[in-house]
């Protein structure tokens, strides 16, 4: 990957599970993970983040999570003027893929894998007569960016289902999902997008094994 591919998968990790603060004059990027399934993907976000900002984030276990940042005043003012990402309290309503990366395939397809990374899940669910079915599922309050992950895949030839919405009694706001039902559209996905977090890259790998 070169540089600009490196910061869309970053750019996607931080819409699926990341933030941007500018809270107190203070400039920081961050994740939070799970401590156990996250640390090696973790790894391999730290390594991208120095390659494409310079900077070597600090890492944590808080509060159960993992926990990772940096302190880069330029780095969060290109996402936000240059990249035009979403940031604060209210990002997930509001964040969407950047027009500058939609539009350009290697660029969407990096932060589209970023996403899934970070915010998506890959299983079995059950459909009748098959009791193993491969699924990819992304999750998102943002309509739009629901929206616009639906529109790269079906461009990209996966068979994508309408999107699904509810509203958890856990949440005020109504959630969106993505799916990608099926043998055939996973292995599309492993040859075409792949997985950067080992651990959804070995779940994909058994889910496939089984057929």
């Amino acid at each position: 990957m070169n540089l600009l591919e490196k910061e869309a998968e970053l750019i996607g990790a931080l819409i699926g599970d990341g933030y941007i603060s500018l809270a107190s004059g203070k400039y920081i990027l961050g994740f939070t993970g799970h401590p156990k399934d996250d640390k090696e993907y973790y790894n391999y976000l730290s390594n991208l983040m120095l390659d494409v900002w310079g900077k070597e984030p600090y890492k944590e276990v808080r509060f159960r999570g993992l926990r990772m940042k940096i302190y880069s005043k330029p780095a969060c003012l290109r996402l936000i003027n240059f990249w035009g990402l979403a940031f604060g309290k209210e990002k997930s309503l509001y964040v969407v893929i950047p027009p500058r990366i939609f539009y350009e395939p290697a660029l969407a397809r990096a932060v589209v894998r970023g996403v899934v990374d970070t915010d998506g899940s890959v299983f079995c669910s059950k459909k009748p007569g098959i009791e193993k079915y491969p699924s990819i599922e992304i999750t998102t309050i943002s309509h739009k960016l629901g929206e616009q992950l639906r529109d790269l895949l079906l461009c990209w030839g996966f068979r994508v289902p309408k999107i699904r919405s509810y509203l958890s009694k856990r949440s005020k706001h109504r959630a969106y999902k993505v799916c990608l039902y099926g043998r055939r559209n996973l292995s599309r996905w492993c040859a075409e997008i792949g997985f950067s977090n080992p651990t959804k890259h070995n779940k994909a790998l058994s889910l496939l094994s089984d057929y």
